[in-house]
């Protein structure tokens, strides 16, 4: 049962209202790192913006939406506390640029598990997104659903 429940989760639609999630996916790092980031396409394919405020997690310490800026000829991460997508518009979370960073790992992460997300949007809606835990950032499985 659970290998058909998880064949499912890698073809399950990502449509939420007006809010449509693309392969989540959390970076597996090496041992002993606290911290790591979690990167997926967020569309939005409502009429009206929609702002991410960031997110929440049983698994880590705390959840917030970072950018890598290159200012004064460096690249830093920055804290960023709102991201809006417009009607129509697609956000891409990916590695040296918009991402969601996963400070304070309470436990390990094992490749292949399943993790939670709580994304937390200005209206006041929740939606929970399953995100692979793996190496690469390309073609993860995914799920979501509404709290």
């Amino acid at each position: 049962m659970r290998l058909i429940a998880a064949l499912l989760l890698g073809f399950s639609s990502l449509t939420h209202a007006d809010i449509q999630i693309h392969e989540p996916i959390v970076r597996l790092l090496p041992p002993g790192v606290p911290n790591t980031a979690a990167y997926l396409k967020l569309t939005n394919t409502g009429s009206e913006p929609r702002i991410l405020l960031g997110g929440e997690s049983d698994w880590v310490e705390k959840v917030e939406l970072h950018n890598h800026l290159v200012q004064d000829g460096m690249m830093k991460m920055v804290r960023q506390h709102e991201v809006a997508v417009g009607p129509g518009e697609t956000l891409v979370f990916q590695p040296g640029g918009l991402h969601i960073m996963l400070f304070g790992l309470k436990a390990p992460l094992e490749e292949g598990e399943t993790k939670q997300i709580r994304l937390l949007f200005a209206n006041g809606e929740k939606i929970q997104i399953e995100a692979r835990v793996a190496k690469e950032t390309s073609n993860p499985s995914h799920s979501h659903h509404h709290e």
